[in-house]
């Protein structure tokens, strides 16, 4: 890909000649069986669609609103709209009336297309609230064949096939009309407060975007590929991107199915959010804690081998996570200690990955890379992963930057960054006078970001693109960072969520939240405080754990009431946060200053962080 493409089109053009008979996009039909489609069968439903969509007069520019979830069908739609010259506008089904009314209303969108037919009947409840829309199409069935009949999407595709027989050069007609670097999609993204903010991408920023991190990661037409995210959203985007751009082997998997898949379809990459990944490492923790003493004792000391071990290597091979560049000889003679202790260690090591194998094997075995990105990936969780021999990819980005700012780097992979912006990006780290620090390494500032892959601007929103964009087209981020001697990224929490306290305390949220999720009693948390003498947190349990550990019947409810409970975490927050565990006085959680939240967070309306 020393050339990329200009268009979506072009993408799964080439790759339906590279690769006809391969078959991806694959979902586990209700017999097991992983059932997919042939490059060549996709290239040729997406001509369908797309000259479809040209014969309902479809014109350049016109929006359409795109309701799906996760579905090997989405990328089909997707293309298609875009190839057609109209604008991809795409959410989940889940979305709120409220945020459908605002969505489909702001963006003007002449068209629908849902995935199934509830989701049409949804529509035209409200469609009294959006009286430009005209017509909506139905993707699939429950079975995730395609849907048939009127306004169905094998309608509008029998319709594009008899477009291309009269008139065979209808796709490629329109394709002159196409400029790649005009408006291509709006994601409208949420937030806690406010109306959804529309970003407005092109399909060069799509294709720079996933062109560079190919590169630097090394994705080939033999990879195979699980994933489980909402296709809307950018990083799994960017993903689907990506696999159409290689002909790799790509399974859409839920998280129903996810073990299963993981299991039998044996992938070489799993790209997830921080979410997943600390799943996987509650669950491992929760099911040695059930494991007799001595099997505890011996997986720990494994743990600790295989720790020491990745990080004497990260030092050999120079990706240590130091933020000042060390002195040359005082390096020169830690690699030389380094890469004795390596040898003497390297036998335990071979026993360890024994005693890691079951892991791997519940993952597929074949295993080479695991892709986390979407929001901060708690350190305890990178350190676990690292160790027991699965390599992390930690990268970071955001809608507004079609999903990718920075990666770290396949063959070394520094702990606890986010690797080095890619190439062609800008970056300023400015401080609290707004001068930029990123020269000076360890300086702590908000991120700002110029390069051809960031949004257009936010849709109908130039009061805001002001106050995101300065003078010279930099972007904020909204993200604290600071870099090390290597330029590469550490995260150091939202600049909206750094906590004031009543005493003037300014705090970051994100070390004493990473801490707390070392208990496997925690599966999340917020910190709060704002304005308050002292902090408080949102806590919700890891609820099977919790009910092992203390016997506990009754409904989650009612468990922030419960004596045995709240005593549970406030022991886990006393152990964890403490000055012992370096935090100071005011970062501190005292008593009983933490609320059980019966329910996990909502990703949309409660979980804005990165």
């Amino acid at each position: 890909m020393n050339n990329p493409p200009k268009f979506f089109y072009d993408l799964i053009q080439e790759t339906a000649k590279k690769f006809p008979n391969k078959v991806s996009f694959k979902k586990r039909d209700t017999e097991g069986n992983f059932v997919g489609k042939t490059y060549s069968q996709i290239f040729e439903e997406i001509n369908q669609i797309t000259a479809g969509l040209i014969n309902l007069k479809v014109s350049v520019g016109d929006k359409i609103a795109f309701l799906c979830d996760a579905s090997p069908n989405w990328i089909l739609v997707d293309i298609s709209i875009v190839a057609s010259g109209a604008v991809s506008v795409p959410r989940g089904t889940d979305v709120t009336d409220e945020d459908i009314i605002y969505i489909l209303s702001h963006s003007e969108s002449k068209f629908a297309i849902v995935q199934k037919e509830k989701d049409r009947k949804r529509l035209m409840k409200l469609k009294r609230k959006f009286p430009k829309l005209k017509e909506i199409f139905v993707i699939e069935s429950e079975n995730f064949q395609l849907a048939t009949g009127k306004n169905s999407l094998t309608d509008l595709m029998k319709k594009g096939e008899s477009a291309l027989k009269k008139d065979p050069k209808i796709i490629q007609n329109r394709k002159t009309k196409i400029n790649p670097k005009n408006l291509a999609t709006l994601i409208y993204t949420s937030g806690t407060t406010g109306a959804p903010k529309g970003v407005m991408l092109n399909q060069m920023n799509w294709i720079d975007a996933v062109h560079k991190v190919l590169n630097r990661i090394e994705v080939t037409e033999n990879d195979r590929i699980v994933s489980l995210l909402p296709p809307w959203h950018a990083l799994e985007r960017a993903i689907e991107y990506a696999v159409i751009s290689t002909g790799a082997d790509f399974l859409v998997s839920d998280s129903a199915k996810i073990k299963d898949d993981l299991r039998e379809f044996k992938p070489t990459m799993f790209p997830s959010v921080p979410r997943i990944w600390e799943s996987v490492y509650n669950g491992i923790m929760s099911k040695i804690k059930k494991e007799k003493p001595a099997k505890q004792k011996i997986f720990n000391f494994a743990l600790k081998i295989s720790e020491i071990f990745a990080k004497e290597k990260a030092f050999l091979l120079g990706y240590d996570p130091a933020i000042e560049e060390p002195n040359p000889i005082l390096s020169t003679i830690r690699k030389i200690l380094a890469g004795i202790h390596l040898i003497f260690l390297f036998p335990l090591r071979i026993l360890a990955n024994k005693i890691f194998s079951p892991i791997h094997g519940a993952v597929g075995g074949n295993l080479r890379i695991s892709v986390s990105g979407g929001s901060a990936l708690p350190s305890v969780v990178d350190r676990f992963l690292t160790s027991i021999g699965i390599k992390v990819l930690e990268g970071y980005g955001l809608t507004e930057t079609a999903a990718v700012i920075s990666v770290r780097n396949a063959f070394k992979p520094t702990s606890g960054t986010l690797g080095d912006p890619l190439i062609g990006y800008q970056i300023q780290i400015k401080d609290d006078k707004g001068h930029d620090v990123s020269s000076t390494p360890g300086k702590r500032g908000v991120l700002w970001v110029k390069s051809d892959q960031i949004l257009m601007g936010y849709y109908k929103r130039p009061e805001l693109n002001k106050a995101v964009f300065d003078k010279d087209r930099f972007f904020d981020t909204g993200d604290i960072m600071t870099l090390n001697y290597k330029g590469e990224l550490i995260f150091a929490g939202r600049a909206k969520d750094t906590i004031a306290l009543a005493g003037g305390e300014n705090v970051e949220p994100g070390p004493i939240e990473d801490k707390l999720l070392v208990s496997e009693f925690i599966d999340q948390v917020m910190v709060t405080g704002d304005d308050k003498k002292t902090l408080g947190a949102l806590i919700v349990p890891n609820f099977e754990r919790v009910k092992i550990e203390l016997q506990l019947k009754e409904v989650t409810e009612k468990w922030n009431e419960n004596k045995q409970v709240r005593e549970l975490f406030k022991k886990e927050i006393t152990r964890l946060i403490s000055k012992d565990t370096g935090f100071k006085t005011f970062e501190l959680i005292p008593g009983n200053c933490f609320y059980i939240v019966p329910r996990n967070f909502d990703p949309d309306t409660e979980m804005t962080r990165t």
